[in-house]
């Protein structure tokens, strides 16, 4: 499944957040995808106002909920939505517009 991370740092906690994040390698990301069970797509950062998005897929959302929780603590909202790529939002538009 796809799935959509959305967060919002707490303003007063934006230069922790971003401290903790720049310490963080490649290598860091991959070792925190392995152990939660998901894999990154892609992530997209608003640095100025403290917010961004990422694409990842997961068998489930329990699965991000743990890799979500290192940051909860300097974040004002974390979201995890789930999505469809084009492929999957053609068939599911399709199948319910012929009946």
């Amino acid at each position: 499944m796809l799935f959509m991370l959305e967060y919002q740092i707490n303003h007063s906690q934006k230069m922790d957040a971003f401290g903790a994040f720049a310490s963080m390698s490649p290598d860091d990301d991959a070792a925190i995808e392995a152990a939660h069970g998901y894999r990154q797509i892609g992530r997209w950062h608003d640095t100025v106002n403290g917010r961004g998005v990422a694409i990842v897929e997961a068998e489930s959302s329990e699965a991000l909920h743990g890799s979500l929780m290192m940051w909860a603590g300097m974040a004002e909202t974390l979201s995890i939505t789930p999505v469809l790529d084009d492929a999957g939002a053609r068939a599911v538009i399709s199948a319910n517009l012929s009946s």
